[in-house]
């Protein structure tokens, strides 16, 4: 790995990007937008749902502990190759596949937000 994606993966993330990933994915619209719309935006959620994965909540014994651990499980199955939308994916279910991504996306940020806004107040 080199120094530039190490450093990447511990820099906090944007969240002012996933939020606007998040709303493009969640917007209301008339018609379906081009698949291709639909594609490069999955492509950008999963990529910051892993990176909000990647984080340590604290899914131990104490009182949320196993709510977390629900969420990584929905994550987790919803990332497995065989559930992604590929070229052969009907494009409602692809567009159905991008909403799913965005909310589970949307719940780890907020539990990032959660966890670590509060950890930052009390390093200042």
């Amino acid at each position: 790995m080199t120094r530039a994606a190490a450093e990447t993966e511990t820099r906090p993330p944007d969240l002012g990007s996933v939020q606007q990933d998040i709303d493009h994915a969640l917007s209301r619209r008339v018609e379906l937008p081009p698949r291709s719309v639909i594609d490069a935006g999955t492509d950008a959620l999963v990529q910051h749902l892993r990176r909000f994965m990647d984080f340590d909540f604290g899914e131990g014994d104490e009182e949320g502990g196993a709510a977390v651990r629900a969420l990584y499980r929905v994550a987790d199955r919803n990332l497995d190759v065989p559930v992604r939308p590929d070229a052969t994916t009907g494009h409602h279910e692809a567009y159905t596949y991008w909403h799913t991504i965005a909310n589970l996306t949307a719940a780890f940020r907020d539990l990032y937000i959660t966890c670590y806004a509060a950890e930052q107040e009390t390093l200042t």
